[in-house]
């Protein structure tokens, strides 16, 4: 026997950030509802209910509204600071950081209250109940139960079901204080950077130098997030649901997280042709795309090498397959180090051989680590005004959501129970 959900089953949502737990109901327009459950007067739900209750506060809009915002206050306060240092004159300068802070709280206040007004419905954007019961069916409609949860595309997010109210509640704070919490982060990395910009912008004096020193540090500061923070992110994510996921792939966490994934873009390396990065980019943004070329290079050298040490055939189709890689490998520094660190004394022969793999990577390792140094340097000329703390804080809000969506998966893998316990015959 399954545990069923009847209507007005609490749902908790990976995304929300208000704390406390939704309800699902039952949808009257797809069935007639003649499935009820009789001692409280209430249908059980199938995978055509799709309806909440009232909707949820979402992180993905609230996460707009502060970001924008706090960047909003945060360059109206750097223009004020920036033109006072560059003017040094004392009542503007006094006067320039007063209307800065008020601005910032007027305007992030403003827009916050803005956006939100115009919070994410949920109901539109709920998908699909993932694994309903596989047999039993209500009118036609397969049954939910506790092993069942809901995806929304929005986020994307997760919505899990439970019976009893406390674990529930329990559930939606420690989701929404977390979410809250990256919020936070969301907010002062976005103030930090906001303030860079105005703060350039401010303190270059003259309105044409101005307003470039601040296109300046905007064109840099997307392109630095763009080749570095995305994929630091995303590296960041695989390696926590790595430690999460368990080997079978086959917990509540895992089917929670496939489902998700199913419905995320998936990060893609660029190249330099790719048309999100423009021709007008500073010098900056330029080197930042070249570091990132380089070390997207860096990577497929390695695979190279390692395909040098496990080639299969002739010998004549393994020089000419070495002939090839040789060539691809040598169009960059690291590449080109590699091919003659691995080369053979005296014959100038590359061997597949572990010393010679050894003496490839190390040389790619080397350079790798110079082109992070040399990204974090160019990056952090995108992000003048939150030096060391800003650049340290976009890496943090990865793994606090990936740890808000396994505190999620926990508390829906642990609840006690409850529910509805019918026989097949009677569905």
């Amino acid at each position: 026997m399954s545990k069923y959900l009847p209507q007005e089953t609490f749902i908790v949502c990976s995304h929300q950030v208000n704390p406390s737990p939704g309800n699902i109901l039952a949808n009257p327009n797809v069935w007639k509802l003649s499935v009820v459950y009789k001692s409280e007067k209430k249908p059980l739900l199938t995978e055509a209910d799709l309806v909440l209750k009232d909707d949820f506060e979402c992180k993905s809009n609230w996460g707009q509204a502060v970001g924008w915002g706090f960047f909003w206050g945060g360059l109206i306060t750097g223009l004020a600071i920036g033109a006072a240092v560059a003017f040094s004159v004392m009542t503007f300068g006094v006067g320039a950081v007063i209307i800065g802070v008020v601005a910032t709280a007027v305007i992030g206040t403003g827009l916050t209250f803005a956006l939100k007004s115009n919070a994410t419905k949920c109901n539109p954007n709920l998908v699909d109940w993932k694994n309903p019961h596989p047999s039993v069916a209500f009118e036609g409609k397969k049954a939910v139960n506790l092993s069942s949860f809901m995806t929304c595309s929005v986020g994307p997010g997760i919505l899990t079901p439970f019976i009893d109210e406390e674990e529930a509640k329990s559930a939606a704070k420690n989701v929404a204080f977390r979410n809250m919490g990256e919020l936070g982060l969301t907010a002062v990395i976005s103030g930090l950077f906001g303030f860079g910009v105005g703060f350039a912008a401010g303190s270059t004096g003259g309105v044409g130098s101005g307003l470039l020193a601040g296109g300046t540090e905007v064109a840099v500061g997307i392109v630095g997030a763009y080749l570095v923070y995305q994929p630091l992110a995303y590296a960041e994510g695989e390696i926590m649901q790595g430690i999460y996921s368990s080997d079978d792939k086959n917990t509540p966490y895992d089917k929670m997280l496939a489902s998700r994934q199913e419905m995320s873009s998936p990060f893609t390396v660029d190249t330099p042709d790719d048309p999100y990065i423009g021709t007008d980019q500073t010098k900056a943004s330029e080197q930042l795309l070249y570091h990132s070329y380089d070390k997207y290079r860096q990577n497929q050298n390695e695979k190279y090498i390692k395909e040098i040490m496990n080639l299969k055939g002739t010998r004549a189709e393994r020089e000419a397959r070495i002939a090839e890689i040789v060539a691809e490998m040598k169009k960059t520094k690291s590449g080109a180090q590699a091919v003659e660190a691995m080369k053979r004394k005296n014959s100038g022969k590359i061997l597949p051989r572990v010393k010679t793999s050894n003496k490839g990577n190390r040389v790619i390792n080397e350079h790798r680590a110079e082109t992070n140094k040399a990204m974090r340097g160019e990056a952090s000329k995108g992000f003048g005004g939150m030096s060391g703390v800003g650049l340290i804080l976009p890496l943090l809000v990865t793994p606090l959501s990936e740890w808000t969506f396994k505190v999620l998966a926990d508390s829906f893998a642990n609840q006690s129970g409850g529910g509805v316990s019918i026989n097949a015959a009677q569905n």
